[in-house]
């Protein structure tokens, strides 16, 4: 334990998250990564293909899928979390993470 903190895990820290990223330029609006996204992260608008970060768990089936090459997985900053809210986060993607397995078993 750290002398003088409390609680003694207390931080501060930058965090960033792979995510899926589309490049509007090479996007050709066909759809195929809409289709493989089981979270729904991504759709097309205005015949492009956008992300919702907030729903991308990084599982890279967008990526594989694209024919045009549009789609790849980036850093993407969350910004600076305490430990708290950090440890929350990631018991989210936890379970997201267990969904995805438990989807893929079931192919």
């Amino acid at each position: 334990m750290i002398r003088g903190s409390n609680p003694p895990y207390f931080f501060n820290a930058m965090v960033w998250l792979w995510k899926a990223f589309v490049d509007e330029h090479l996007c050709v609006g066909c759809g195929r990564c809409t289709r493989v996204c089981w979270t729904g992260a991504i759709r097309v608008v205005d015949k492009k293909a956008r992300v919702d970060f907030t729903r991308c768990v990084c599982c890279t089936a967008c990526v594989r899928t694209c024919p045009a090459g549009a789609v790849q997985i980036v850093p993407y900053p969350i910004g600076n979390l305490e430990f708290e809210e950090l440890s929350a986060r990631l018991n989210i993607i936890e379970r997201q993470l267990k969904e995805l397995t438990r989807s893929i078993q079931q192919l």
